[in-house]
C-alpha cells in the first residue's frame, strides 16, 4: 500500500525528516484513509505515527583513539604531515620552557632560598636561553649559592687573619713603647 503522501504529511507535521517518520505497518488501511494534515495528527495521537529518535553517533571509537594516542600509538614517522615545527611550533615549546624556568625562580625566592638580586640575574640568564630545563637552572643556582658562601667564608679568614695580624702588630708596639 502507498503511504507516500502520509508520510510526507506526517514528515511536516513532526518537523522532521521522513526517515524518522514511523507508520504503524499492522495500521497501513487506517493510516491510508488519512489525507490531511488534520488527520495525520489524529493518527499521531493516538500514536500510529511516531516520531523516531535520533540516531546515535557514537563517539566511543574516537576515544578509544584519543586514548591510544596519548599512550603513544599512532604517532609513527608514517602518520605524521607537516614539519616538526608545524607538529610543535619553536615558539611554544620555549614559551613552556620559559613558563617552567620562571614558575621555579619565582617559588625558591618566595622561600627565600634566593634573594632579588640573584631571582633578577637568573630570570635574565633565562630569557637569555642558558637553561634548557629545569635540572640544569637547579644545578646553576645551587653551584651560585655554593660559590657564594665559598667566598664567603674566604672573605671572613681573610678578615681574621687580618684582625689577628693587626693584634700582633698593636701587641709588639705597646712592648715596644713600654721598653
Amino acid at each position: 500500500m502507498m503511504l507516500r503522501l502520509q508520510k510526507r504529511l506526517a514528515a511536516s507535521v513532526l518537523k522532521c525528516g521522513k526517515g524518522r517518520v514511523w507508520l504503524d505497518p499492522n495500521e497501513s488501511n487506517e493510516i491510508a484513509m488519512a489525507n490531511s494534515r488534520f488527520s495525520i495528527r489524529k493518527l499521531i495521537g493516538d500514536g500510529l505515527i511516531i516520531k523516531k529518535a535520533v540516531a546515535l553517533h557514537s563517539r566511543s571509537r574516537i576515544r578509544l583513539f584519543k586514548y591510544a594516542r596519548r599512550l603513544g600509538r599512532h604517532t609513527g614517522i608514517g602518520k605524521r604531515e607537516g614539519s616538526k615545527g608545524a607538529r610543535q611550533p619553536p615558539k611554544i615549546l620555549w614559551l613552556r620552557r620559559q613558563r617552567v624556568l620562571r614558575r621555579l625562580l619565582r617559588k625558591m625566592r618566595e622561600a627565600k632560598k634566593i634573594d632579588s638580586h640573584m631571582y633578577h640575574s637568573f630570570y635574565m640568564r633565562c630569557k637569555g636561553n642558558q637553561f634548557k630545563n629545569k635540572r640544569v637552572l637547579m644545578e646553576a643556582i645551587h653551584n651560585q649559592k655554593n660559590a657564594w658562601l665559598k667566598q664567603k667564608a674566604e672573605n671572613e679568614q681573610i678578615e681574621a687573619l687580618k684582625a689577628k695580624a693587626k693584634l700582633i702588630k698593636d701587641k709588639r708596639k705597646a712592648r715596644l713603647m713600654a721598653a
